[in-house]
């Protein structure tokens, strides 16, 4: 499941298309801080909290974002979780 600025979308063929469908050619990203930890006991996974700016096409001002995902091992990494937020002013 991701959650984009509240709004959730579940399975990976949807996730791809929100992804698709956002209004903006070009990103960079400039990440400040990573921090990690276990999580779910008992299993192989990491809960991970990034923070960091976007920059979008030609805009002039970086966008501050906050990203929170979850990783689960399963014959391999995968993302179980994510949640992803533009921090307004």
């Amino acid at each position: 499941m991701l959650t984009w600025e509240g709004t959730q979308v579940q399975g990976a063929p949807s996730i791809v298309e929100k992804i698709v469908s956002l209004p903006f050619q070009r990103i960079a990203h400039k990440v400040t801080t990573i921090d990690a930890q276990p999580s779910l006991p008992g299993t192989n996974s990491v809960i991970i909290n990034v923070t960091g700016q976007l920059m979008f096409d030609d805009e002039p001002q970086p966008q501050q974002f906050t990203q929170t995902f979850q990783l689960v091992d399963h014959e391999g990494f995968f993302i179980f979780n994510d949640i992803f937020r533009l921090n307004y002013a």
